[in-house]
């Protein structure tokens, strides 16, 4: 159970280092709720000899009146025998002291730092931590010796304030308070036990320690108080003798002392019957077992505070929004990142996701067809304006047999009367996406937390709107306009003429302007027209959807991030403008999250860690307090091993992150984000399959300390800048179906053809244009890792080389790996090659290529790293595919090798045959790699392919590179 300890160990020092010290505040406090040993006793008790006792080293300051002014959190941890002692201060992470004459400056001087070369108290605790192979583990809480009177130097307050701090601590039900009395003073005046019994009653939480035995007057003892006579409490009460002063000033050996002390207690006849729980050594071992034992039954209430406290936490930081960044690039990106939101919010409303996009739809289904509908044509196709136009049209020439300048100029006149309808329907259109706008300002928090730049995106957006409505507007009225001006022959030309119905060509004009031939003529134009409308019903939507709402998705917001990235910092900062108290009050309740979320995640490792799977996850998360400036040091990625480790996990992050999204686990119930947070990686996107809307992928960003790194896009320490993951086949229902579906397309070499692996090749393609090849690694694992050697030989053959790290992936071909017997194993290959090589021979001569056009040889150049175990029959192929290249170099059949590793048997020989001369390459052909093989052996199929075994530190690997020449 000593993890329990170190678990409450971890948890404090992240609390004093944000601050949570268990002072009243504002903010809710983790600390109240560890159990800790608090160490009472009035001044010159002996609380320092029993603290230095326990330890086993003269680390303490002393000296006359208060030398304790500031709550020392002393954290104990039991190393290795043979190890080196030494200790570490949480306010000097870097600096290890193996000499404990300069712990005791150091605590001095931290103390004056804090309160001044003064006798004032503080109750920021220094957090000390003692590494020893003579201690056990343990934490206790060094609190100010309790005193009854000022001395010179000091307020009269002091007295007072040393109480209320003591109390503050000891009052907490989780607090286990061991209380140091002198055996050489009445019980009854002990400061420790008068001020235990007034918040423990009952002495539940108290632990009675007795110091000064030896100094008692020659007659008296301690054994009615020992044996719990003379005072009760509910654990028995401990005896301890300290070193001398005389003792002190000789520096006599710690160990020494513990020998005499043992040595008192065996020889001494009133206590003989009591040594064996007498004692320092036995004192730290009651209190060890006896903080175990309350942390154990305290873990479910701490779990069950720590998950509310998130969520209050997450809800408040919720509401008052993201914090704002100091720099002038980091306005930029919080001010594009909240344009974004809102972008977002508006294109849901239009696309149905949000209310408001069906008003649009109205518009052209009932409100644009009622107003063409509306339109009276009785003016334009009056008896009197027609004979009007007619007769017009003709000037001195009448026209001989239809007046077609007269139809023109009817139709045209009449035609015009549609702009009105159409530029209603844009003014409609443009005020409903306006009503979006307003819709979507509102329904983006971050922009109610910034008014100034509230107001700057609504008229932004506004003016955005009003541009398209104009281009819009004059697009619809083009097209009634081209209507009029090109008329539509065919219409006309199946009309009947007056010959063919028996009418008289020789006919007087003057009867051509008879009522009923004009009324002919308006129904005609009539007819034309409606038929444009109809025509015109379709296309003003199609108008305005393309240069309205289409455009208002793309581009709402262009002209403003072009202006935006011209304003100065100062103008930058005017858009942020935020109340001071609001920002001071995020800034406490981010750091307060951090601190509750890392605990929660400790918590977690404890019921992790009883799980193989865990294993390397648990190794990981129990460091996650060391700072994380160290964590950089101690496990930077030049280190092969910690490569693969991490990209592993990243890949493990992918599983995790679909997994979550099956179960429904979000915010803090998700498991995913410990794996990639680690390793200061940053989730950048998700990759989403377009079929099921399962997460296959993962796009992570680098964000080491920032002590260690700048802004600026190069590898850091040979660590990759993005990390590109893929992962495998998952067995859940929800997924199965369309992985194996995958798993189906590797089988037939199709992969390339899925839009998953667009999607993934596509985010790849992004990734090395925005910030080159080098700045990218790729990771997969089984189906993952197909993709991601797809993805990067596709890559190499443009000629970038990406990093990758492929973890099983899949060679599908006879089983010849498996065969034990080496000669039959080497001559199957051997003939296979032989074969191989004369089909492709065969093959070349019938569409010979240049070396520079063969894609093999383009490919030598990337070398990635291949992950595979033997017992695993998906991959273990690779092994041979590359050891019988060397074997075949060995026997001088190199040329016969070299040819055949580029080829597919199957592939090769439909190529001759004349049916597969375009057939897609076999994904396992590869010219180059690091290939690292999993000797450890497996139980079983499942631990030789899965992800888990590639992170672990007892791995059995053996590595190789093979390069094609």
């Amino acid at each position: 159970m000593d993890n329990l300890i170190s678990l409450v160990n971890k948890i404090q020092r992240a609390c004093t280092a944000l601050g949570d010290h268990g002072e009243a505040s504002s903010l809710p406090t983790l600390w109240d709720s560890l159990p800790a040993i608090a160490v009472v006793g009035g001044q010159s008790s002996g609380k320092s000899s029993v603290l230095e006792s326990v330890v086993g080293k003269d680390f303490l300051p002393r000296g006359s009146g208060i030398v304790t002014r500031r709550p020392l959190v002393l954290q104990l941890h039991k190393s290795d025998e043979g190890t080196r002692e030494y200790a570490e201060f949480l306010h000097l992470p870097r600096k290890r002291f193996t000499d404990f004459a300069a712990v005791r400056k150091e605590i001095q001087d931290e103390t004056d730092r804090e309160t001044g070369r003064t006798k004032q108290i503080s109750s920021v605790p220094i957090h000390l931590s003692i590494f020893s192979p003579n201690v056990v583990n343990l934490t206790l809480v060094d609190l100010p010796g309790l005193t009854k009177v000022a001395v010179e130097g000091q307020p009269e307050s002091i007295v007072q304030d040393i109480e209320n701090m003591v109390r503050s601590y000891i009052e907490k039900p989780n607090c286990i308070i061991l209380a140091i009395s002198p055996a050489n003073q009445d019980l009854a005046t002990s400061d420790a036990i008068k001020i235990s019994r007034e918040v423990d009653p009952t002495g539940e939480r108290t632990l009675g320690v007795l110091t000064k035995i030896d100094l008692m007057d020659k007659g008296t003892d301690a054994v009615d108080i020992l044996e719990g006579k003379s005072y009760r409490l509910k654990f028995p009460w401990v005896g301890v003798v300290n070193r001398s002063q005389a003792d002190i000033n000789k520096n006599v050996d710690m160990i020494a002392a513990r020998r005499r002390e043992r040595e008192y207690f065996a020889s001494t006849p009133e206590y003989r019957h009591l040594a064996h729980r007498m004692g320092s050594e036995h004192l730290a071992k009651m209190l060890s077992k006896h903080l175990e034992t309350v942390i154990k039954s305290r873990i479910p209430g701490i779990q069950s505070l720590i998950n509310k406290t998130i969520v209050e936490l997450e809800t408040e930081l919720s509401r008052l929004g993201r914090p704002i960044a100091a720099d002038a690039g980091g306005k930029l990106y919080s001010i594009m990142e909240i344009c974004r939101l809102f972008d977002q919010n508006f294109r849901e409303h239009l696309d149905g996701v949000r209310s408001g996009g069906d008003k649009v739809y109205n518009v052209f289904d009932n409100q644009l067809p009622a107003a063409l509908k509306r339109l009276q044509f009785d003016r334009q196709l009056s008896m009197e304006n027609i004979k009007k136009l007619i007769t017009e049209a003709d000037g001195y020439q009448p026209h001989l047999i239809a007046p077609e300048q007269g139809y023109r100029r009817l139709i045209e006149s009449t035609l015009v009367t549609i702009r009105g309808p159409a530029e209603a329907a844009v003014d409609a259109v443009h005020s409903i996406l306006k009503d979006l706008v307003h819709k979507a300002i509102s329904e983006t928090p971050e922009l109610k937390q910034y008014p100034g730049l509230r107001v700057e995106v609504g008229n932004a957006a506004i003016e955005s709107l009003d541009r398209m409505r104009d281009q819009s507007k004059k697009a619809a009225l083009q097209l009634v306009d081209m209507e009029c001006c090109y008329l539509t022959v065919e219409f006309f030309r199946k009309l009947p003429q007056d010959v063919e119905k028996g009418g008289n060509p020789t006919q007087s004009i003057f009867d051509r302007y008879h009522e009923t031939y004009l009324r002919r003529i308006g129904t005609t134009v009539l007819s034309y027209v409606n038929m444009v409308c109809a025509t015109l019903r379709h296309s003003i939507p199609k108008s305005i959807v393309y240069c309205q709402v289409r455009e208002a998705k793309r581009s709402l917001l262009d002209f403003f991030y072009t202006e935006l990235g011209k304003l100065e910092q100062k103008r930058l900062s005017a858009l942020l403008n935020e109340d001071p108290a609001v920002m001071e009050r995020r800034s406490a309740l981010a750091k307060r999250l951090e601190l509750y979320r890392s605990a929660q995640a400790e918590i977690d490792t404890v019921a992790w860690s009883k799980t193989a799977f865990g294993y390397s996850i648990v190794l990981a998360i129990l460091s996650r307090w060391v700072r994380l400036d160290l964590l950089y040091l101690s496990f930077t990625l030049n280190n092969a091993h910690h490569r693969r480790s991490v990209a592993a996990s990243l890949v493990e992050g992918v599983y995790i992150l679909e997994r979550d999204r099956q179960e429904k686990r979000e915010g803090s119930q998700a498991l995913a984000p410990p794996w990639w947070e680690f390793f200061h990686f940053k989730l950048v996107c998700k990759l989403i399959d377009d079929v099921d809307f399962c997460i296959f992928g993962a796009i992570y960003e680098y964000k080491p300390p920032s002590s260690h790194c700048n802004d600026s896009i190069v590898s850091i320490d040979g660590n990759p800048r993005y990390v590109i993951a893929f992962r495998g086949t998952i067995t859940k229902p929800d997924s199965f179906t369309r992985d194996f579906e995958l798993d189906i397309h590797i089988m037939r070499n199709g992969l390339h053809q899925t839009s998953r692996f667009e999607i993934g090749m596509q985010a790849v393609r992004n990734m090395v244009a925005t910030v080159g090849a080098s700045n990218v690694w790729l990771a997969g694992h089984s189906l993952g890792a197909a993709m991601a050697m797809l993805a990067g030989k596709t890559m190499a053959k443009m000629g970038n080389f990406l990093e990758a790290f492929l973890f099983n992936p899949p060679y599908l071909s006879a089983p010849i790996e498996r065969i034990k017997d080496k000669k039959v194993k080497h001559g199957i290959r051997i003939a296979g090659s032989v074969i191989t090589a004369g089909l492709a021979l065969a093959a070349r001569g019938k569409n010979p290529r240049s070396r520079s056009e063969d894609p093999f040889s383009a490919l030598s150049a990337w070398t990635p790293s291949l992950c595979v175990n033997p017992a695993d029959h998906l991959c273990s192929e690779y092994i041979g595919y590359f050891e019988h290249r060397k074997k075949m170099e060995e026997i001088g059949a190199g040329a016969i090798e070299r040819l055949a590793t580029q080829h597919s048997l199957g592939g090769l020989f439909m190529s001759v045959v004349g049916k597969g001369v375009e057939a897609a390459e076999p994904l396992h052909l590869l010219p180059s790699a690091n290939l690292a093989v999993n000797l450890s052996p497996s139980n079983d199929f499942k631990q030789a392919h899965g992800i888990h075994q590639w992170w672990r530190p007892d791995l059995n690997l053996k590595c190789s590179l093979y390069k094609f020449k």
